[in-house]
């Protein structure tokens, strides 16, 4: 028997649990990880390029782009809503559409497989379709949007604060929420195991029944 073999894959969920602490410490203060962009590079431009005739169709208007850790972001906001479109560019595309209702309730739609990577805070509702296209996405978001009104009497508020501003914040809101749970660094394997395999393609008519 390779007993080498064997320690070094009891060592992998130890890795990983290291890896996800270490996120969560870091993304406490997402301040520090944020930074703004002179500008994209001619392939992910192009790829923008592409989505033009959704953008279009569907009212949403150039707003900014920046760098989140690894990730470079262009943010597009339908006009005269509260709504957000994000391109994050990673290892491959991905979109993000948020409804943002208030300062503190949302509805986040994603199509990365990291979107049930952390339990979501009350009042943040969240689903993750990976790899769907930038139509199937948006459609179930509004969708999730007009349930989620309906069902829980969400209304519309201004928000008071500006849109990097307000990402920040709910960031540390849910690294605080996390970092709330009992024993938190011993679930995070669960949760990179198991829960962000089980939210993938789960509607949030489907988790608020």
């Amino acid at each position: 028997m390779d007993y080498t073999l064997l320690g070094s894959l009891a060592l992998v969920p130890v890795f990983v649990m290291a890896q996800i602490y270490m996120l969560v410490r870091k993304m406490s203060e997402p301040e520090k990880m944020i930074k703004a962009l002179a500008g994209l590079s001619a392939e992910k431009q192009a790829l923008l390029v592409q989505h033009k005739n959704w953008l279009a169709a569907n009212n949403f208007q150039y707003q900014s782009i920046f760098q989140f850790g690894s990730i470079q972001v262009a943010v597009f906001q339908q006009a005269n809503t509260q709504r957000f479109c994000n391109f994050n560019f990673h290892q491959k595309l991905s979109y993000d559409m948020t409804s943002h209702f208030d300062d503190e309730r949302s509805l986040n739609t994603g199509t990365s497989n990291g979107i049930g990577m952390f339990p979501a805070i009350p009042g943040s509702y969240k689903q993750g379709f990976p790899n769907a296209s930038i139509e199937e996405a948006w459609q179930h978001h509004l969708q999730a949007e007009e349930y989620l009104m309906r069902k829980f009497g969400i209304v519309w508020k201004p928000l008071t604060m500006p849109y990097q501003q307000s990402i920040l914040e709910g960031i540390r809101r849910q690294m605080s929420y996390v970092r709330s749970i009992p024993l938190w660094p011993a679930r995070t394997l669960y949760w990179f195991a198991v829960t962000r395999k089980r939210m993938a393609n789960r509607s949030v008519q489907q988790q608020y029944p």
